[in-house]
């Protein structure tokens, strides 16, 4: 016995001599993406109507606060869900969680969908015959709800005006006219008889525009005018600005303005604003709103200039259109529920280019993802250093998605803005598809568990800072408080991260956590760590003794696990794949759940598996045609003496690598509820050989599909011969590669 396994080694051995070693691979990248994103991430991006009889193009800017001209229009982007009005009094935080505007007025119940009057983009075009004038709404349900008014400073001769007319209640020096815009019709007022002149207008539903028409025999352009816009809600007829009620955020004497337009991103980067408005609020809350104006030079959108996009260094906010539209405005929930709060079709996020940017670049990316009750303005507004430091100081592109609300846990829509929001970046900024760290604070760095564990081939590194390994709460691996009690949703079934640990092979780790923390227990941290020592993965693991889970994050020193984030590129095809999955998280019709890794794809749970809640599939691939270097764990530990935020200490497991061995014929796979999947015999380095075999064990009927063949191989299952589908039984079963040349 002893005697046949060691002429078949040395058999093997000289075949795997007689054949090279499979090249060394690097990453794939499908479409300017990383191999392995969801569908989600590789759809074209839907284009918005545009609204009927608008003479001019679509040219608007994608950072809000930004302005440019094309085609005979000047183009303005406002910022999204910012429409807060004056600071007063708080009567609800409108956008639910622990992000409260600084502005403090609410909207009525009903279609007003606590959003209606939150102006997203506004133009101003000319043509030989007529001004043209626009307002593009966030959400706008019913025409009647929202009002704008432009307020014009023409530069004419005659006594200028400063308060503002139809009930708005705001003033800016040297007005003269202004154009009244609402879905009962349009009206240009002249400030010093208060006569008004109906102009044509247009409502379009679905773009969600109001538009207003001047002939020029009636206003002529000329020179350069000031022009600023305001909005709230209308008052029964239309005509005018209803009043916001005092019950409703409101205080005394202030404006009846939910938004102001032509605010500019460097007017609205004050730290701690989680929602662009402050400078609105204090301008609305005195009621002078003179600095948010914008200029329009006639003879510059008559000689229909076209100037470029504005790329703005450091942070900013950005918008995309996604691919669902889940309808409009802002839910009514709380941090309890994971469904998603901002429902419209178009979705903010905020990114920081490095100072080094410059387009065409292929930077690191950064996914830095927000904690629970906060959204994507938060390390902007509350950790500026955190975002320096990862923007500047590593010369990386750091996005941080709005994942539709404070408290989606990363799930469904949520996971999808991620994709979508990633997607738009490397479209728009450009960046490096094989060097992407996925990072977050708390809620965000369980997401950075929960998607790096997910989609390991994807990223180079995942970073968690006060993050649970779980959706909620983890008291021990099997059990735990969910951070939705909803039975329904996937926090509870799906929400733990402990049984797909295993994914972690290729995809380091580093952890920071303070063991004060009284959200995140720092015990269910230490097991999750003591885990991946385990298992002989890497990770750095930074504890603090004197942190909690608040602090900090106020605290903004984080200089340690920055400093240890990676710029290297993600794991290309390794030789063993270890891989494990909720099949109950693949949501077909959002285009987002794990399906492949490396050179396993088209991966498919068993139903029974599948139709449990908190069911796993698994998948352990070893490819001896494929040899990782050899390697040995090495450990140690070290002291952080400084008060970065306080002294802490530093639990390290890393790889020491060595020379591969030589490649065998070779390859094994065991599958638990997968009934199937497609293996690249060429990426898995076996089509190399002229004849191999691949020894499966299933506890399920399964289907390998063999892709990437060569020419003339043929397929046994158990000396039966097969074609590249091959039905396996449940059992242990061995398929065998082979040249129809050496067929006896």
């Amino acid at each position: 016995m002893g005697l046949a396994f060691g002429v078949a080694r040395r058999l093997a051995g000289a075949v795997a001599r007689a054949v090279s070693a499979p090249p060394l691979a690097e990453p794939v990248v499908v479409g300017g993406m990383p191999e392995g994103v969801p569908p989600a991430a590789l759809r074209r991006e839907p284009r918005l109507p545009a609204p009927t009889g608008w003479p001019f193009g679509e040219d608007f800017p994608r950072t809000c606060g930004t302005g440019r001209f094309a085609g005979g229009a000047l183009f303005w982007t406002d910022f999204i869900y910012d429409d807060h009005g004056a600071f007063s009094h708080f009567v609800s935080l409108p956008t639910g969680g622990l992000a409260p505007p600084f502005g403090t007025y609410v909207y009525p119940d009903g279609p007003a969908a606590r959003n209606g009057a939150d102006i997203f983009r506004a133009a101003i075009g000319l043509t030989e015959t007529d001004t043209w004038w626009r307002i593009d709404w966030n959400t706008l349900l019913d025409p009647s709800v929202p009002i704008a008014l432009f307020a014009f400073d023409t530069g004419r001769d005659g006594a200028a005006a400063a308060k503002w007319p139809a009930g708005v209640g705001i003033r800016s020096a040297g007005i003269d006219t202004a154009l009244l815009v609402s879905g009962a019709g349009a009206w240009l007022i002249d400030l010093a008889t208060d006569a008004r002149t109906p102009v044509e207008h247009m409502v379009d539903m679905e773009s969600r525009s109001f538009m207003a028409r001047i002939p020029r025999s009636v206003l002529e352009s000329t020179g350069s005018w000031t022009v600023r816009l305001a909005a709230g809600l209308a008052n029964a007829a239309g005509d005018g600005f209803a009043d916001v009620p005092e019950d409703h955020g409101r205080g005394k004497g202030q404006p009846n303005v939910y938004n102001v337009a032509f605010r500019t991103h460097e007017q609205e980067t004050a730290p701690l604003s989680l929602w662009s408005d402050l400078a609105q609020a204090a301008a609305l809350t005195d009621g002078d709103v003179s600095q948010f104006a914008l200029a329009v030079p006639w003879e510059r959108l008559a000689a229909r200039e076209i100037t470029a996009e504005r790329i703005v260094l450091g942070p900013s906010i950005r918008w995309y259109v996604s691919s669902v539209d889940l309808g409009q405005g802002i839910t009514k929930t709380n941090i309890l529920s994971t469904k998603p709060q901002f429902l419209g079709r178009v979705q903010p996020y905020a990114v920081c280019l490095p100072t080094t940017y410059a387009p065409g670049q292929k930077l690191p990316l950064t996914l830095l993802l927000h904690s629970l009750a906060l959204g994507h303005e938060q390390f902007v507004a509350i950790d500026p250093k955190l975002v320096h430091q990862i923007c500047d100081a590593r010369g990386s592109v750091v996005v941080t998605p709005l994942a539709r609300g404070p408290a989606c846990w990363y799930f469904d829509e949520g996971e999808l803005d991620v994709w979508e929001v990633w997607a738009r970046v490397a479209e728009q900024l450009g960046a490096d598809p094989n060097r992407t760290v996925i990072a977050g604070y708390s809620m965000g760095g369980y997401a950075a568990y929960k998607l790096g564990l997910a989609y390991p081939e994807v990223f180079a590194q995942a970073v968690v800072l006060a993050g649970p390994p779980t959706c909620g709460i983890r008291l021990t691996p099997d059990l735990g408080i969910p951070g939705n009690l909803d039975p329904r949703s996937h926090c509870g079934a799906e929400g733990e991260t402990w049984p797909v640990l295993v994914n972690a092979r290729w995809l380091p780790f580093v952890i920071a956590h303070g063991v004060f923390d009284g959200l995140v227990p720092f015990l269910s941290v230490v097991e999750q760590v003591a885990e991946l020592d385990r298992l002989g993965y890497r990770y750095t693991f930074a504890t603090y003794a004197g942190e909690d889970h608040i602090v900090f994050a106020l605290q903004d020193k984080f200089s340690y696990p920055i400093s240890q984030m990676r710029t290297d590129e993600r794991q290309a095809d390794p030789g063993h794949i270890s891989f494990a999955w909720y099949p109950q998280l693949v949501r077909a019709d959002l285009g987002i759940g794990p399906h492949r890794a490396w050179w396993l794809s088209d991966l498919a749970a068993a139903s029974d598996v599948a139709e449990k809640r908190g069911g796993i599939a698994e998948v352990d691939a070893l490819s001896y045609a494929r040899p990782d270097p050899t390697r040995k764990t090495r450990r140690r530990g070290t002291f952080l003496p400084h008060w970065d935020p306080t002294p802490g200490y530093v639990a390290e497991q890393s790889w020491e690598t060595g020379q591969p061995s030589d490649p065998q014929p070779y390859l094994t796979l065991t599958l638990a509820g997968v009934k199937g999947l497609t293996l690249d015999v060429a990426r898995a380095g076996i089509g190399s050989f002229p004849a191999s075999t691949i020894a499966v064990a299933t506890d399920t009927d399964a289907r390998i599909s063999l892709a990437a063949l060569p020419p003339g191989m043929t397929v046994h299952l158990d000396g039966t011969p097969t074609g590249a589908t091959v039905e396996v039984p449940a059992g242990r079963h061995r398929i065998t590669l082979g040249n129809r040349t050496d067929e006896p």
